[in-house]
């Protein structure tokens, strides 16, 4: 089978009965492939929230034509593998904007009316989030990246970081840490796997659902986390958490 996992809140432990154990932590998903059957345990915590989305195919499910052909597509995408004692292919990387969106999608599948219309639903946004996260698996273009430009995407990430309510520009950015602004967006996507965009706007969301949790009102965590409007914001944070920002600090609140 292929598996499919994408941790959108809280934390799981993976632990298969043959090969290493691991621990997952938000905006991670995991890609996995085993020409036998296998078992383990997802174990996760008693207390606290908990958005894990698994989604597990057969081969002949999603290429029905060919489905030697399809472990051989997973194969390739999963180029990085680390091969266990249980002859498992495993990936696990950080979780893209399109990955996330489609996640979230499919915890809200759980409002669509009719047991037909439903499981259409949801099968048709399993096999896309199938398809995206091995398209976020396959080898990007070879680019080189010295060390001293690796020192300088530290120091964006740092910059990033500290300062995630400013509007930052590619260009601030690059003049900031002397490279040039193709070298930068390049070399960030390279070494983060994510555009600086995705990244800056993942610190935001980070930070607002804390601020949230915390009892914060919306209008001062949208402006506080960079956002000038309200409605761009809250239609933002739903489409990265599944929630509204009122819907994520009422839950945290109770």
């Amino acid at each position: 089978m292929v598996c499919v996992g994408v941790l959108l809140e809280g934390e799981v432990a993976m632990k298969p009965a043959l090969g290493p154990a691991l621990t997952l932590r938000p905006d991670t998903t995991v890609l996995y492939a085993m020409g036998h059957a296998a078992h383990g345990d997802d174990v996760v915590k008693a207390q606290g929230a908990l958005r894990f989305v698994d989604v597990r195919f057969p081969p002949r499910i999603f290429l029905p034509r060919a489905p030697d052909l399809a472990m051989t597509v997973v194969h390739e995408a999963l180029f990085a593998k680390t091969e266990g004692s249980d002859g498992g292919m495993l990936r696990v990387g950080s979780t893209s904007p399109e990955v996330r969106r489609t996640a979230n999608e499919i915890l809200a599948c759980e409002a669509v009316e009719g047991p037909f219309l439903k499981e259409l639903s949801l099968r048709a946004k399993a096999l896309e989030l199938l398809v995206l996260a091995l398209r976020d698996s396959f080898p990007s273009p070879e680019v080189t990246i010295s060390v001293r430009e690796r020192k300088r995407i530290a120091m964006v990430c740092r910059l990033l970081e500290g300062d995630y309510g400013r509007r930052w520009s590619t260009g601030q950015l690059a003049r900031h840490v002397g490279l040039s602004e193709k070298r930068l967006q390049a070399g960030f996507r390279h070494v983060m796997g994510a555009s600086l965009h995705a990244y800056l706007r993942s610190i935001r969301f980070k930070v607002a659902m804390t601020l949230l949790g915390n009892g914060g009102s919306v209008t001062e965590t949208a402006y506080a986390v960079g956002f000038s409007s309200l409605s761009h914001f809250s239609k933002a944070f739903k489409d990265h958490t599944g929630m509204s920002p009122r819907e994520w600090r009422q839950r945290s609140i109770l």
